[in-house]
């Protein structure tokens, strides 16, 4: 695929970041805390293009992503499409972080995933190297490659 980076020589890791419409503002910080990592292709639904069947596309990121991140607040949690792709990710059994606005919200959504790495948003501005130190820590449980 020509949109997955190359980094030496080894796949990026296929990111699927979700999201509400209202927190826009916030994902797109987000995004551009991710895209600082050379080795993260980061897909939203920002990525799509006018008239691209978007159900087909978005199943097919889904499917092929290696991390979920879902970016939680008082807004995803009442949103279908958020919750949705919550779903996906955890029937597909992809790697799911939660970034959440508050740890509150945890509890509000359909699943369980308190036992999930997840982060605050706060902290995660503040202390962006906490990306790599997750995603080491699975890479070092073999659950990325």
């Amino acid at each position: 695929m020509n949109t997955i980076q190359k980094e030496k020589g080894k796949r990026a890791l296929h990111v699927f970041l979700s999201y509400a419409a209202a927190d826009r503002e916030y994902a797109r910080k987000l995004f551009n805390l991710l895209s600082q990592r050379s080795n993260l292709h980061i897909f939203t639904l920002e990525g799509l293009s006018a008239g691209e069947a978007w159900e087909s596309k978005l199943k097919d990121e889904l499917s092929q992503c290696d991390i979920f991140i879902v970016l939680l607040s008082s807004n995803s949690v009442n949103s279908k499409w958020v919750l949705s792709e919550l779903g996906a990710a955890w029937a597909l059994n992809k790697l799911i972080i939660p970034v959440v606005t508050n740890t509150e919200v945890l509890s509000k959504i359909p699943m369980d995933l308190r036992k999930t790495y997840s982060v605050e948003s706060t902290y995660l501005e503040d202390h962006p190297e906490v990306i790599d130190q997750i995603l080491e820590r699975y890479k070092e449980r073999g659950n990325l490659a």
